[in-house]
């Protein structure tokens, strides 16, 4: 089995696609919501570096975990 399958077969991609989607409406909703309470734009820096930094973590946790109906469980390898 390629490196590949194995990441589609432990839904790595779906959890890349939904953290990037969560990431970006995340973003917007700073976008707007940063100049209202007055925060400066070094508060949109943050939230992004934080964004990129957690990407790697979900990338981990989806590889290593599966959500099933009893609640999170650890994959077999």
């Amino acid at each position: 089995m390629s490196f590949f399958e194995e990441l589609k077969r432990r839904n790595v991609f779906r959890v890349g696609i939904a953290y990037a989607i969560v990431s970006w409406i995340v973003l917007q909703v700073v976008d707007v919501v940063l100049p209202f309470i007055g925060l400066p734009d070094s508060a949109g820096r943050l939230v992004l570096f934080l964004i990129l930094a957690g990407l790697p973590i979900a990338l981990v946790l989806g590889w290593a975990f599966e959500m099933t109906p009893e609640g999170l469980k650890r994959k077999g390898c």
